[in-house]
C-alpha cells in the first residue's frame, strides 16, 4: 500500500494536486490548505496518504501531517461521511477547531462547514466524541496534535475491498485477512493488507 509520497506538484487542481516521485504523476485529492503549500515547483513535498478503494476507483488522498491522516480516517468511520466528505471538512476548518467543535458538541460550529447538515453533525458528535477526546491538539492553525492513529473498526473490510480491487479471489483474501487479524488486531489498514499480501503469496 502507498504509505506516503515525496516528490514535486508538477499540477494542481482546486481539489488535487499531481506528484512526481521518480518520472511517475500520482494524482491525489488533498485538502484546499495543501493545495498552497505545494505551490512551489522547485520544491519536494511529503503527503501522507490513504488509499480508498471502490469496485470502480482507486483513488488518493494525501495530508501534510500524518495525525490529519488520523482524523481523515476517523471521519470515514462516522455513517454517511465518504472520503470527498470527509476532505471539505478537513478543508474548511483546522484539525484543532475540528477536535473542540466536537468534544464540546457544537452542532452550530460542524453545520457551518460545506456537505454537513445538523444530522450529519449529530452524528459525527456521536460517534466521534470520546475518540477525539483523547487527542491533544495546540491552538494554532496547524493541527498541533500527537501523533494519533484511528482503531482498526473496519480495517479488515476496507483491507479486504483492497485486496478484491487487487484481483484476489474473495474467499481466499478473507483466510489470509483472518490469520493477519487474529495475530494483531489493532494494526493499520496498510500494514494489514501488506501482511495478508505475504500470506497470500505463500
Amino acid at each position: 500500500m502507498i504509505s506516503f509520497l515525496r516528490g514535486r506538484a508538477v499540477n494542481t487542481g482546486t481539489d488535487h494536486v499531481v506528484i512526481d516521485v521518480g518520472g511517475i504523476g500520482y494524482k491525489v485529492f488533498v485538502p484546499t490548505t495543501v493545495i498552497g503549500k505545494a505551490a512551489d515547483p522547485q520544491q519536494d513535498i511529503t503527503l501522507h496518504t490513504y488509499l480508498h478503494v471502490r469496485e470502480d476507483a482507486m483513488q488518493l488522498f494525501g495530508f501534510m501531517a500524518e495525525s490529519d491522516r488520523g482524523i481523515f480516517e476517523l471521519l470515514l468511520q462516522v455513517s454517511g461521511i465518504g472520503p470527498k466528505v470527509a476532505l471539505a471538512v478537513l478543508s474548511a476548518t483546522t484539525v484543532p477547531s475540528l477536535v473542540q467543535a466536537v468534544i464540546n458538541e457544537q452542532v452550530n460550529v460542524l453545520t457551518q462547514i460545506p456537505g454537513v447538515g445538523k444530522k450529519m453533525a449529530q452524528r459525527v458528535i456521536v460517534e466521534l466524541k470520546d475518540k477525539f477526546a483523547k487527542i491533544d491538539v495546540g491552538g494554532d492553525g496547524d493541527s498541533g496534535m500527537t501523533e494519533f492513529v484511528p482503531g482498526p473498526e473496519d480495517t479488515a473490510g476496507d483491507a479486504l475491498q483492497a485486496l478484491a480491487a487487487l484481483g484476489y479471489n474473495p474467499a481466499e483474501a478473507k483466510k489470509a485477512l483472518a490469520k493477519v487479524v487474529a495475530g494483531n488486531k489493532d494494526l493499520a489498514l496498510e500494514e494489514t493488507v501488506r501482511l495478508a499480501l505475504k500470506e497470500l503469496g505463500r
